[in-house]
């Protein structure tokens, strides 16, 4: 009977011991946290295999098909590798 009182005293003086664990903020997450697409299509970085979001993403046009990049440095090396193979292609 003495520990259910004792028990009973700490759950009031004390609740955050007692309490379920909160998760706060769960249904908004924070935009540093990184972006969901809504609606759109992802493609395949061709360099790093990242994939990136079509409507917001970096994007150029090689040998006629459209690619898409997560980062300039992305973008540069590809051009890099494009450019170099086709100017070295035998003919």
């Amino acid at each position: 009977m003495l520990i259910y009182f004792v028990r009973t005293i700490l759950r009031a003086l004390l609740p955050s011991i007692f309490s379920q664990p909160t998760f706060k903020n769960t249904r908004n997450p924070s935009p540093s946290r990184g972006r969901a697409v809504k609606q759109g299509k992802m493609e395949k970085d061709p360099t790093c295999g990242t994939y990136v979001d079509v409507s917001t993403s970096l994007h150029e046009t090689f040998g006629g098909k459209m690619r898409y990049f997560c980062s300039p440095d992305c973008l540069n090396k590809y051009q890099q590798t494009f450019y170099h193979e086709r100017n070295t292609k035998s003919v």
